[in-house]
């Protein structure tokens, strides 16, 4: 295949230029080159006129801005070369002899020819590293025979190109963010590993978007959960409704994206680990679930001489209230505390309010609890207390 496309960019470019003539091919040899140079210096100015042809969506940003710089760039200079054709062509027609015509006509051809070639070499490496780009995306989302012709031949071609080493070659030249090949290999990470949907759920930034009513509803989701579940093929996936309205909405997208941040290498580690280099060191982050056993256990070690019956007396008061409850701290500050709530699988909002940070002592403030405001106590980073109900209730750290 990556044959066939050379011989096919070589003749038909070559043909084209052979009755172009070599002026307008040269013109468009320097369009491509000068516009392969200047597409990403250029972009940042293309990027502005996005929104004026209707693409909002921040995905766009990733490769329209280089394509539309490289288009305008490349207009420009054809139409500078059709400019001088047409002013030589008028020179030879009318200011020459017939003899002299016919001479220039036949050099001007076969020329335009060899100047064509040249064109089309340079429109095989920009159509291979596309190839190689789009490429990369098909062979992740690869499932057998049911994927379309159209991606089965993308992920071919790649192939062919690591076989003939000219992947080497175009991965010099490849325009496309380092991170959007990381997320694409992160998104099929978890997608054929559908324990690490638990995992990622926990990374503290998307603790900060669980509480959103769009990824409440998407991760309650049965159907969805079972089609990860059983490795559904991925366009399947993507294409399933409530994840397609998500990834298409252009306001969504863009709040991830600067959640997450430009670096994803601390996502990566998260999902290979479960260990965060940047969040980690803010200890209160995460999802904590009451222990009760710690609970009282605590309440025993501040109150030695506390008799068996109040001690019995005191579990009953609180087995009630504290039953399954949850403290989830994100990294806008919100601390959230739950129950669960048989006729609602979100659970119920017992209290939200919020933390900060003063050097190594961490308060939080909870409106409509007693106390609202109070210190926190941490035992070797995975168990807290929370100072509620008159007793410092034991929270240990999801992992």
């Amino acid at each position: 295949m990556v044959w066939i496309i050379a011989f096919l960019c070589l003749g038909l470019v070559g043909a084209a230029g052979y009755y172009q003539g070599p002026i307008r091919a040269a013109f468009a040899f320097f369009g491509l080159l000068f516009g392969t140079f200047l597409a990403g210096p250029l972009s940042p100015l293309t990027k502005r006129l996005l929104p004026l042809v209707g693409l909002h969506h921040p995905a766009w940003n990733i490769f329209a801005p280089q394509i539309l710089a490289f288009l305008i760039v490349l207009t420009v200079f054809k139409i500078g070369g059709q400019v001088v054709h047409q002013r030589v062509a008028v020179f030879f027609k009318y200011k020459v002899d017939d003899q002299a015509l016919y001479r220039w006509q036949r050099v001007y051809s076969r020329l335009g020819f060899c100047v064509g070639l040249l064109n089309g070499a340079f429109y095989f490496i920009l159509l291979t590293l596309l190839i190689y780009s789009a490429g990369y995306f098909t062979t992740e989302a690869a499932s057998g025979e049911g994927d379309p012709l159209g991606a089965r031949l993308l992920t071919e071609t790649r192939a062919q190109l690591h076989e003939q080493n000219l992947d080497r070659v175009l991965a010099s030249y490849d325009m496309v963010p380092p991170q959007v090949y990381q997320t694409a290999d992160m998104a099929a990470l978890i997608l054929h590993n559908p324990p690490l949907l638990g995992r990622l759920g926990h990374y503290p930034p998307c603790l900060q978007l669980a509480e959103q009513r769009d990824f409440k509803d998407l991760a309650h989701d049965d159907q969805l959960r079972q089609m990860i579940d059983t490795q559904s093929k991925i366009i399947d996936i993507l294409r399933y409704p409530r994840l397609h309205d998500l990834l298409t909405n252009g306001a969504i997208v863009a709040q991830l994206s600067s959640l997450i941040g430009p670096d994803l290498g601390d996502l990566d580690s998260f999902l290979a680990t479960g260990q965060s280099p940047k969040y980690d060191p803010e200890t209160i982050l995460g999802v904590w679930d009451i222990d009760r056993a710690a609970t009282f256990a605590h309440l025993r070690k501040r109150q030695p001489k506390i008799t068996l019956k109040d001690l019995e007396q005191k579990e009953q008061e609180l087995s009630s209230q504290i039953g399954g409850l949850s403290l989830t701290a994100t990294p806008d500050h919100q601390l959230i505390l739950k129950r669960p709530n048989p006729g609602n699988s979100e659970g119920t909002v017992v209290a939200a309010g919020t933390w900060k940070k003063d050097q190594d002592t961490y308060e939080v403030n909870l409106p409509g609890s007693l106390p609202e405001t109070s210190e926190l106590e941490f035992e070797e980073g995975t168990r807290l207390f929370l100072p509620k109900f008159g007793y410092a209730l034991a929270f240990d750290k999801e992992l």
